[in-house]
């Protein structure tokens, strides 16, 4: 591995085939830059709205136990007019045990997985959980910071996490710390859905000069980490200086290339482009 950048204000979070990516937190910002040197910017979320996602979560699940408690009282007065065995009332108490047990522990897990970081409350304020090098989370960094979610509740009204959130540099309560999660804010007005971004991004690569490129070697070489460096690329190219454009094509190009087993290209950007349009016609088009 060669030797780190030492600038200012940068710290290593993840080696990736050789490089290393950089984090930086700025007035409220976490910076993420890429070994493609491609920054990131995520906005921190605050103690105050964080509490709030929390407290509207809880809200639905004491309000969901509560609808469940009474359905199982009804179901149960049922069981007794029929004159069932003591031995069905304690199947339905203990189901409703489980069911409780899910809702409680499996409610913030659940919803983070299949929401891509999100619950009702976190969604309602426009918060988001991350991985810390800026990737989704998966099940079990959602199932890991929302099992420690009970010792952040120590030693009453969530008094830990609080102060954890407060006084860490990135708002990182316990949970976040041991998952490597934090959760960010999503801008308003500024980030389009991903279906605009998609279809955006593939007007403006075919509306680009399709040079002759057939032969751009083996596609199926290049890592998620590769096609996500060029997809982020073209997708914000055009708010790139035009000074640092060129130079920033020539810089992810170059692994590329030598991933794909074919000579650096001349034009860097029409061969990302290429590389782009080659990747989506075999396989399914994702954003990373």
């Amino acid at each position: 591995m060669g030797t780190a950048d030492c600038r200012p204000g940068l710290l290593p979070r993840q080696v990736l085939d050789g490089s290393i990516t950089y984090a930086m937190r700025l007035d409220n910002q976490l910076i993420i830059e890429t070994p493609e040197r491609v920054e990131l910017r995520f906005a921190l979320a605050n103690v105050g709205s964080r509490f709030l996602a929390a407290l509207i979560d809880h809200g639905i699940q004491l309000l969901t136990l509560f609808v469940l408690g009474l359905f199982v009282a009804q179901i149960n007065d049922v069981f007794r007019d029929l004159q069932l065995s003591r031995s069905v009332e304690l199947w339905l108490l203990a189901l409703l045990v489980l069911v409780s047990f899910l809702i409680y522990f499996g409610y913030f897990a659940i919803f983070e997985t299949v929401w891509n970081g999100q619950t009702p409350g976190k969604r309602w304020l426009r918060l988001r959980v991350i991985r810390i090098d800026g990737r989704p989370i998966g099940f079990f960094e959602a199932l890991v910071r929302n099992v420690l979610r009970t010792v952040d509740f120590l030693p009453s009204g969530y008094a830990l996490g609080v102060m954890s959130i407060m006084l860490h540099r990135e708002a990182r309560r316990l949970g976040d710390l041991v998952a490597g999660t934090i959760v960010v804010k999503e801008r308003l007005g500024t980030t389009p859905a991903l279906d605009q971004v998609l279809a955006t991004h593939a007007a403006d690569v075919q509306r680009q000069p399709q040079e002759v490129m057939d032969d751009i070697g083996n596609i199926q070489a290049l890592t998620a980490d590769d096609i996500a460096a060029v997809e982020r690329f073209l997708l914000r190219r055009s708010t790139l200086p035009e000074q640092a454009r060129p130079w920033m094509a020539a810089r992810i190009a170059a692994p590329i290339s030598r991933r794909l087993g074919v000579p650096p290209p001349l034009a860097p950007e029409p061969f990302l482009e290429a590389v782009d349009r080659q990747y989506r016609a075999r396989a399914k088009y994702l954003v990373d």
